[in-house]
């Protein structure tokens, strides 16, 4: 339970330094951010993504969510992520709680805490979490206190398309579930706190009050019947289904923060159309988003121009579930590269339709860069894709894989997936007959290169397959299949899914109230992060463990039909009376009717495939109605005429010489994370900046010497190049506007272009640092005077380390030692230390820098010290007060 103290922000500077690894992952100062009022703030939400920040930051949804929050007067919205293994470590072993990265605050002291839950095995890092938070981690413990109390904990939900699926797995971890699209639901949520904390009503009575909104799910008030299949609310005037919300999409609040860091997906991206309605039968995504809604052309073109100018990305990505089904997209793309021609912006896409890959989508890809191409002809037959309903033949793979290779394109990324209903072993050998046909026929084209991922199907709840079983030992048989059928072609790389991983989705995936204590004792056991392959080997274990101890092992089969061949041997009504019996999902409503996807089954056993209901007839999946809408489908434009590729501004006329300190929290970011920094904050300057020539040209920015991580750096250099001549002062003043705080420029200064580079022109460096005496028998101030006299005066101080590849090498520091003090003056009342108060001294080093870039660095002469002295010694408090250039 939270107490008072969870009231003030975490001691941030003594619990992040550069021992942390990337720190740059709890700054929470990015790009975009504005100042969160804690005081002024009525409802307090924070926002966790249960994955690292490099993975968090980059989801839209957590992004989009973010942003509508704090946009509302009297509410603020934080950010949490998983930590690395590091600090949660440093938390538990100072007790100190998880807090948000912006306001610094421990999340228990927000009103409201929500967690994405986009993935299955994402369970265990949400208990960490919740666990280091210092919360209980079960619903029930939270007690009954008003939330306006300062003891109580905050409500804890979940949102996400795994929670909208099937929330009984977590149901005890959670206060409630937001079902749907939480654009407008959440802040519908806000209200409803806002006036229960007016009210002083008790945590029960705003769960009651929540439960009746639509699209909220509070599984208190639900209970079950014997079998865990059945749920009927406790009261009432409950609803006995709970609605899936369904908003439309607003691409200008994805714009969102520009992370220091680079993440998995460093770019823009802006939302095109969501929800999809081709109707592959394995697909859970395209069942749980319909109806399709569309984004006006003009509204997407002038959130990606605002986007950039906002951003300073240069590259930009549309994003839907099938992008190719935005019928604007070759108009629009076209626009929009006419528009950014003279600029240099690369256009990606996610995994598109092969059949709809043409000469026009082809063209409007990359821009300064090709990006890679991906396609997922998901089965290997066009039997077995007419099961699932794909709705793609071997002709449309052959054309679209041509037109890429016409355009360019040697390398292309195909998905399939194996232990799909009614699949053989012809249609796994058809896997690889397809590559290797494909390969085959664009032999004229050149050498087709095939990056293949081979995923293993898992039944997934509201979707005509949800019935199906699957088995760990088939899928490890047709994996081994498919790795011979390869063996023999160099030209394709193939990337198999962990059987494990597959097993423990399933079995959470189709679960009921029961799989809580399994996920809790999985936790317990130190699953955690699970979607990473470096753990597996310790998930796997403890989710076996954990399963067996509940005598869960197997618990499933009573929901599962069977194989594809004993579903064909049932009779219809039979089948039928099966796919009657309750599931513990059935209470969540999505739109799509049960008896719609049992009529889907029946039509996958005869190979039928249904049209996309965008653009065919109605499929009569009973989504579209007053609750959830209807299909909104944009006729296309017009594509524009083509305009040149304009070549980026090459010449180089002027350069200019900037002088910048980098202090404060700046000092976790990494010399890549200030370089990326500089070049978008040159991008949204609009300065006339140079590019260099290649394939990926970049603003000509060359910052001297990188600072190591965690270093403050008082002086630094760095040279901007531009394509015409442009005042000293004009660049210094444009380009501090965008900078972050504690990134300062401190003087410009006009140089000539074939004057010596600024690695060229480094003479040396001025240090100051901090050394801390570990042992008890401090040096006094003779011994530290003797010790850096003997320093200074030795003949040679020899370096040993290794380079990159592990080999030993031997240096000698001697020749870069310029001059080195000890001062014992301390900082705040600069009286001089009595001898034994020497515990702290601080170094001044003045060092030579050589034509490689090297020289002798504070580390060192703390080694060289400790030899000395004969004692270890801690160093912190580093400073790079001045880079030394030999001209200006």
């Amino acid at each position: 339970m939270r107490n008072q103290k969870h009231f003030y922000p975490v001691d941030f500077d003594e619990l992040v330094d550069p021992s942390i690894n990337k720190p740059g992952r709890y700054l929470g100062n990015e790009l975009g951010t504005k100042e969160l009022n804690w005081q002024k703030s009525n409802v307090r939400w924070i926002l966790a993504y249960p994955e690292v920040y490099e993975v968090g930051a980059s989801n839209l949804g957590h992004i989009i969510l973010y942003s509508i929050l704090n946009s509302i007067n009297s509410s603020l919205c934080d950010r949490a992520y998983l930590p690395g293994k590091d600090l949660c470590k440093r938390l538990r072993k100072q007790k100190v709680p998880l807090f948000g990265v912006e306001t610094r605050y421990p999340l228990a002291a927000f009103d409201i805490l929500g967690f994405s839950l986009s993935y299955e095995l994402g369970a265990t890092n949400i208990l960490e979490m919740i666990d280091l938070a210092g919360l209980p981690l079960h619903a029930n413990k939270r007690g009954d206190l008003p939330i306006s109390n300062p003891l109580a904990p905050p409500l804890i939900f979940a949102g996400g398309p795994t929670a909208t699926s099937n929330p009984e797995p977590f149901a005890a971890f959670f206060d409630f579930f937001a079902l749907g699209d939480g654009e407008e639901l959440l802040p519908e949520i806000g209200l409803i706190v806002s006036e229960g904390k007016r009210s002083n009503l008790s945590r029960s009575e705003l769960l009651l009050d929540l439960a009746q909104v639509p699209g909220i799910y509070v599984p208190s008030l639900y209970g079950t019947n014997s079998r865990r299949t059945s749920l009927r609310p406790l009261k009432p005037f409950l609803p006995k289904t709970i609605l899936r919300r369904v908003a439309k999409p607003i691409p200008q609040y994805g714009l969102g923060i520009v992370p220091h860091i680079e993440t998995v997906h460093d770019r823009l991206t802006i939302e095109i159309r969501r929800g999809c309605t081709r109707g592959c039968r394995f697909c859970q995504p395209g069942m749980l988003s319909r109806p399709a809604r569309d984004v006006e052309p003009q509204e997407v073109i002038d959130t990606i121009h605002k986007g950039i100018k906002q951003t300073g990305y240069s590259d930009f990505s549309l994003l839907s579930l099938s992008c190719s089904d935005y019928l604007s997209l070759p108009s629009l793309g076209t626009e929009l590269r006419n528009q950014l021609s003279d600029k240099e912006i690369t256009l990606q896409l996610p995994s598109q339709r092969i059949d709809r890959f043409d000469e026009n989508i082809a063209h409007i890809l990359g821009g300064s860069r090709k990006a890679g191409l991906t396609f997922a002809p998901e089965a290997g037959t066009q039997r077995l894709r007419n099961i699932i309903n794909k709705g793609l033949t071997d002709e449309d793979l052959l054309k679209g894989i041509q037109t890429a290779m016409r355009n360019g394109y040697r390398k292309v990324k195909l998905y399939f997936m194996i232990g799909l209903p009614g699949e053989t072993d012809e249609d796994i050998f058809g896997i690889a007959e397809t590559c290797n046909m494909l390969q085959k026929n664009c032999k004229d084209l050149g050498a087709l290169r095939i990056n293949l991922t081979i995923s293993n199907f898992t039944p997934k709840p509201h979707t005509p397959f949800q019935w199906h079983s699957v088995s760990t030992k088939e899928f490890q048989r047709k994996q081994k299949i498919l790795k011979d059928a390869f063996l023999s072609n160099k030209k394709i790389k193939v990337n198999f899914t962990d059987v494990r991983l597959s097993a423990m989705e399933d079995f959470i995936g189709r679960g009921d109230r029961s799989i809580s204590s399994v996920i809790e004792q999985a936790w317990r056991k130190g699953a955690g992060m699970d979607a990473w392959y470096e753990s597996l080997d310790l998930t796997y274990k403890a989710w076996k463990e954990a399963i067996s101890q509940a005598g869960l092992s197997g618990r499933y089969r009573q929901l599962e039909i069977g194989d594809w061949s004993h579903v064909e041997g049932l009779k219809r009504n039979d089948l039928f009376k099966f796919c009657s019996q309750p599931l513990p999902w059935d209470h969540i409503d999505t739109g799509i009717e049960k008896k719609w996807l049992f009529n889907e089954l029946i039509k996958a056993l005869k190979s039928e495939v249904i049209g996309d209901c965008s653009f065919d007839k109605c499929s009569d999946c009973g989504v579209c109605g007053d609750e959830f809408g209807h299909n909104i489908v944009i006729e296309p434009l017009p594509i524009p005429k083509r305009k040149g590729k304009i070549p980026p501004p090459s010449n180089r006329i002027c350069r200019i010489r900037l002088q910048f300190s980098k202090t404060g929290p700046m000092a976790l970011l990494s010399h890549l994370d200030i370089v990326r920094m500089m070049e978008r904050a040159l991008r949204r300057s609009n300065l006339p900046v140079s590019y260099s020539g290649g394939y990926h040209p970049l603003p000509r920015v060359q910052i001297a010497l990188a600072l190591p991580l965690g270093v403050e750096g008082l002086g630094e250099w760095m040279d901007i190049e531009f394509t015409k001549e442009i005042d000293s002062k004009e660049v210094l003043s444009c380009l501090s506007e965008y900078l972050p705080k504690n990134i300062d420029l401190l003087k410009a200064t006009s140089i000539k272009t074939n004057s010596k580079s600024l690695s060229q022109n480094l003479s040396g460096a001025k240090w100051e640092f901090s050394l801390l005496a570990s042992q008890p028998n401090y040096p006094t101030t003779v011994e530290w005077e003797r010790a850096i006299e003997k320093i200074i005066t030795s003949p040679e101080l020899i370096w040993l380390d290794t380079d990159k590849k592990g080999r030993s090498r031997k240096r000698d520091c001697k020749p870069d030692l310029k001059n080195l003090r000890v001062n014992f003056k301390t900082p705040k009342s600069l009286e001089i230390l009595k001898e034994e108060e020497t515990k702290t001294v601080l170094i001044q080093l003045e060092s030579h820098i050589d034509s490689l870039g090297r020289s002798i660095k504070p580390i060192q002469i703390k080694h060289f010290l400790e030899e000395q002295l004969n004692q270890p010694l801690e160093i912190n408090r580093i400073k790079r007060q001045e880079l030394i250039l030999s001209e200006c």
